[in-house]
């Protein structure tokens, strides 16, 4: 008998594996993607794995590595700009750069002395501050007359720089230069403006506090000034976030070094906030931005104490030994964190110098240390632990390390190069 159908239709079943000739090796798909394809995936990549790419092969270093690419992709930390001073003439610096560039070619060559800028207007340019690939410099001008008065005054501008364009914009003078010492900070995000911002600090001879702050727009092309309540701590860098600087400082009425807190203003001058750190106890500090967090760092300072005879010995309690690494998870609840933290017996061990934490890596768990009596500048590790370079410096090094992003747009206002 012939067998009726039902009608309906014998749904069909699907394999749990594609057919043979589907199943396309990866390594044939990406033979098959273009140079512009694979420059704008990585684009969207951080710019740690970016840098690790370059090992990959030959043609990948030379793909990131091709200037026409450069503005697409991001970049990481290439060094820091760092000056010595003179035994003979204590007030006669000289500039250079530390490249920390390892395992893979540099993407830009950076030359302290900036060729790129006119050589015959300045006596020298000192290198102050960097944000997001920006360079702050003071130039100092050769006096018009050929013989020099021992009391002469040598006029000074300040220039903001882009070491890998090469291209520059010279500030106009300030209105009226302050009596006391004075320290300056760049503000820049490329992602939000070409404009930039350049923040003037003085300092009284009196009390050796803040009297005020002078901001210059590139928008505006002027200067400004504003009086200030916070005395700003002028040794250390400070962090561009959320559209704010950020650096240390004390409040007025000025208290001891233990009370040192976390100021953020703004490009009007106004203190937005002002943010308690953890206790370091004297300590140096040193604040930076990092994998999208701020970060602070302590390095005790050789504590002293007295026995009941009154003589002084070293303190070998733990705070005094152990440097900490602390970051703010949340910045809207300005909570700190504690990342890390290591005995500075572990370093002496390893080195048989002392070193104190100078900077944080912008986009990976790496500190770079100072050593404080040796001309050394050492990369560390924190996740594994491990001391992992150890560049070192000219002699008669001074404290300050100032960082270096590359940034090869020309997203850059005003420039006159």
């Amino acid at each position: 008998m012939e067998e009726k159908s039902s009608g309906k239709k014998k749904k069909k079943t699907r394999t749990s594996n594609p057919p043979a000739e589907a199943s396309v090796p990866a390594a044939t798909v990406a033979s098959h993607l273009t140079d512009d394809i694979i420059v704008e995936i990585l684009s969207r990549l951080p710019a740690k794995s970016v840098h690790r790419f370059k090992c990959v092969s030959p043609s990948w270093r030379d793909l990131i590595a091709d200037p026409a690419h450069r503005k697409k992709l991001p970049h990481t930390l290439l060094g820091f700009f760092y000056n010595t001073y003179s035994r003979v003439d204590p007030r006669s610096r000289r500039f250079h750069f530390a490249n920390v560039s390892v395992g893979a070619a540099p993407s830009v060559d950076v030359d302290p002395s900036l060729p790129f800028l006119p050589q015959d207007k300045y006596l020298y340019v000192a290198q102050l501050d960097t944000c997001n690939g920006l360079l702050l410099c003071l130039g100092c001008i050769a006096p018009s007359s050929s013989v020099l008065a021992p009391e002469y005054v040598v006029e000074s501008h300040y220039i903001v720089c882009n070491p890998a364009t090469k291209r520059w914009v010279h500030l106009p003078p300030l209105p009226e230069v302050p009596p006391g010492a004075v320290f300056a900070r760049l503000a820049f995000d490329p992602a939000v403006s070409s404009h930039f911002y350049v923040l003037q600090f003085d300092e009284t001879e009196q009390e050796e506090s803040t009297a005020g702050v002078t901001i210059y727009s590139s928008q505006t092309g002027a200067w400004k000034h504003r009086k200030s309540s916070f005395a700003a701590c002028s040794g250390v860098t400070s962090v561009f976030f959320h559209g704010m600087l950020h650096l240390l400082a004390w409040l007025h009425p000025l208290k001891t070094a233990l009370h040192v807190v976390l100021v953020a203003v703004d490009m009007e001058g106004r203190v937005r906030d002002t943010i308690p750190l953890p206790s370091g106890g004297m300590s140096f500090y040193t604040i930076g931005l990092s994998q999208g967090c701020l970060h602070f760092a302590t390095t005790p300072l050789t504590c002293v104490e007295r026995n009941k005879k009154g003589k002084k010995h070293d303190d070998t309690s733990l705070p005094c030994k152990t440097a900490q690494v602390w970051y703010m998870k949340d910045y809207n609840t300005r909570e700190w964190v504690l990342k890390h933290s290591f005995s500075k017996d572990e370093l002496r061990t390893e080195t048989g110098v002392e070193y104190k934490v100078a900077a944080i890596h912008p986009h990976c768990d790496t500190i770079f240390l100072d050593s404080r009596d040796a001309d050394t500048l050492a990369s560390y590790d924190t996740r594994q632990r491990k001391l992992r370079h150890i560049l070192y410096l000219e002699k008669n090094k001074l404290a300050l390390f100032v960082p270096y992003v590359p940034l090869f747009s020309d997203s850059f206002a005003g420039t006159d190069g």
